[in-house]
């Protein structure tokens, strides 16, 4: 039975894959195309970006408008470019080679989690929505799909990268580097380099999920003031989703997946055959997302130390070879320890070298004559 469901498992993996990866290609050419798009708009009413902090709700800064908003998007697109770019050179060959060469194996890398999370995290958060709509708890959206679509251009693809920079950077990236480099019982830490704050190869102890949980809390009390406190819920799960691909690949991981989830509208905004070919991958991975829900949970159950302990069978150490040992002169079994790995009978005075008895030498090789007295 576990074998099946491993199968499945291996294979929704692999559509999932197919599929996130078509959204994400398909964004990141319109993030491209946006760079010409919204250039005439440079002037208009909703043409800014919003600089802010949290503390933990929004605390607005300043507002980028006309050229600086426009410089700022050139910016993130290239910011984009580069995590893309490290994903697919560092992902792509590797599962790609361990598909064709082992296609229902176990895989594990940078392409297949970035799917099977974007997958869970879609079915989960249509899981709240009907949980609020069976509690009559309204679920009202900011209406972002009101303003210009110039303005949505802009606003998604700075939430993809500048969220993850007050979150992720601030709230998980340098404390946990802190913590190993300061941290008393983290001396083999100390050497840690400048550039582990922006996550990537760390392991999920202590400090890590402390502010994996601390950074998602913060992500998600953000996220109320506009939406409702509805919203807590399932951006606080999204942030523990992000704060876990920050830690083991890096900042570019978490980007890319709110990249995927946030900018993947501006596609099906563009264009009614995208829209319609996007809703049918969206039923897809809505579906597979019970598959990786389910395994997600476990690995983390597993994580925890929840497995099904397994009974040892106590096998005792076998007696050392010479506990049996006899004096060849008068068989005396009592001797003492004389160093250099030799032994004296106690009654007689016999010299017996242990290494040579235990290595089964012979006797005339083995045993030395008693000491003058």
């Amino acid at each position: 039975m576990g074998k099946i469901l491993h199968i499945i498992k291996e294979i929704s993996s692999f559509i999932s894959v197919v599929i996130v990866l078509s959204i994400l290609i398909t964004s990141f050419v319109v993030m491209f195309y946006g760079i010409g798009y919204i250039a005439p708009y440079m002037h208009e009413k909703y043409f800014y970006i919003p600089i802010f902090i949290l503390i933990p709700v929004p605390l607005l800064l300043l507002l980028l408008v006309d050229m600086a908003a426009y410089i700022w998007y050139l910016f993130l697109v290239v910011v984009l470019s580069a995590c893309v770019l490290l994903f697919l050179y560092r992902g792509l060959p590797a599962y790609f080679n361990k598909l064709s060469k082992e296609p229902l194996s176990y895989k594990t890398n940078e392409i297949q989690e970035l799917a099977e999370i974007y997958s869970m995290l879609l079915f989960l958060n249509v899981i709240i929505v009907l949980i609020m709509h069976i509690f009559s708890v309204e679920t009202p959206t900011i209406g972002i799909e009101k303003i210009p679509l110039y303005s949505q251009i802009l606003q998604l693809l700075h939430a993809s990268v500048y969220e993850e920079i007050v979150t992720r950077l601030l709230f998980l990236g340098i404390p946990v580097y802190l913590w190993h480099l300061l941290a008393p019982s983290s001396n083999k830490d100390k050497n840690l380099k400048i550039w582990r704050i922006f996550g990537g190869g760390y392991e999920f102890g202590v400090p890590e999920l402390t502010f994996t949980l601390v950074s998602a809390t913060i992500f998600g009390i953000a996220h109320t003031p506009a939406w409702g406190w509805w919203k807590f819920f399932p951006t606080f799960i999204a942030g523990i989703a992000m704060a876990y691909l920050y830690l083991k690949y890096g900042i570019h991981m978490s980007i890319l997946l709110h990249f995927t989830t946030d900018f993947m509208t501006i596609p099906m905004a563009m264009n009614t055959k995208v829209y319609m070919v996007f809703g049918l991958m969206f039923m897809i991975l809505l579906i597979l997302g019970i598959v990786f829900t389910i395994s997600y949970s476990i690995r983390m159950l597993q994580h925890f130390g929840m497995r099904k302990k397994q009974t040892r069978k106590f096998v005792p150490a076998p007696p050392p070879p010479w506990i049996e040992l006899k004096c060849p002169n008068c068989g005396g079994q009592e001797f003492r320890y004389i160093g250099d790995g030799k032994l004296q009978c106690i009654r007689c005075g016999t010299i017996i070298d242990e290494y040579q008895e235990q290595s089964h030498q012979s006797p005339e090789q083995g045993f030395l004559p008693p000491p003058p007295p």
